[in-house]
């Protein structure tokens, strides 16, 4: 990035393109992170026009979201947050942002779901789904989605910024991600509130247990580092996850959770690799 002409450029054009609209949050982020608010302030707020346009003709905030939640989590980070503080920020941000486009942005919210139910109708096997379920299962997959983007966005920004000016500092930072007994805590009471209440809370169990997710990636990359396993692992990671997440996403949240509360870093030591 050559100067903030050029990731306002490429922000916008990335917008314009559509298909790499995805790439406008973590150029934004990285300017912020090299260069401090007031330059990285000035391509966020370029960025906001061509979002805008998006915005006024779909009526789908989606990018909107995506990019300011980005920009937080940037700034946060630019202002030495941890990478613990930056996955709860994007927890509440997506929350947020999940309530905003469910209650404000009613025409795309209605088109998403639509479009869902036609999807899940040109599969055979699948019983008919009532509206009501429908909308919940839409809210929780737009909340996952709006986390994940953010988390995707920042991680991105930060991997580059290691890239041009601090070698392998992204890793060393992502592989030492824990979470706080208290904040774990607080994760867990939620999650066992939300089965309690499962008839109307359960669409938000999936968004409560993402941190503990991110977390447990962390670890899993920490391990494989120390003990100086091949990226051969890394990747079948990442494969089994795409392959089997509902046998792997809980088995993670669950290392996660006793990571925060016993330090499994400590407890067990590998040789050391930076």
């Amino acid at each position: 990035m050559r100067s903030p002409l050029h990731a306002i450029g490429l922000s916008v054009l990335s917008i314009l393109s559509g298909f790499i609209s995805w790439l406008s949050p973590p150029v934004v982020a990285l300017v912020l992170l090299a260069k401090g608010f007031k330059t990285g302030g000035n391509v966020f707020l370029w960025t906001l026009i061509p979002t805008g346009i998006v915005f006024n003709f779909t009526g789908d905030p989606t990018l909107l979201l995506n990019i300011t939640s980005v920009f937080l989590l940037a700034l946060a980070l630019r202002n030495s947050f941890s990478w613990q503080h930056l996955i709860v920020l994007a927890f509440f941000f997506s929350l947020i942002g999940t309530l905003l486009y469910h209650n404000f942005a009613s025409g795309a919210f209605q088109r998403l779901v639509d479009f869902v139910s036609q999807l899940l109708n040109m599969i055979n096997g699948i019983p008919a789904i009532e509206n009501k379920d429908l909308v919940n299962i839409v809210i929780f997959s737009y909340s996952l989605q709006l986390y994940f983007y953010s988390i995707a966005g920042i991680c991105l920004a930060r991997w580059w910024q290691s890239c041009l000016y601090n070698p392998f500092g992204f890793g060393k930072e992502f592989r030492s991600l824990r979470l706080h007994p208290y904040v774990s805590s607080v994760a867990v009471l939620a999650v066992i509130f939300c089965i309690v209440f499962i008839d109307r809370l359960w669409l938000w169990i999936p968004l409560l247990t993402s941190p503990f997710f991110i977390a447990a990636l962390g670890l899993m990359h920490w391990i494989f580092a120390a003990e100086k396993i091949s990226s051969f692992w890394s990747i079948g990671l990442y494969v089994g996850l795409l392959l089997a997440l509902e046998i792997f996403a809980p088995l993670l949240v669950v290392i996660a959770i006793i990571d925060s509360f016993f330090d499994l870093r400590s407890k067990y030591k590998f040789s050391n690799k930076e």
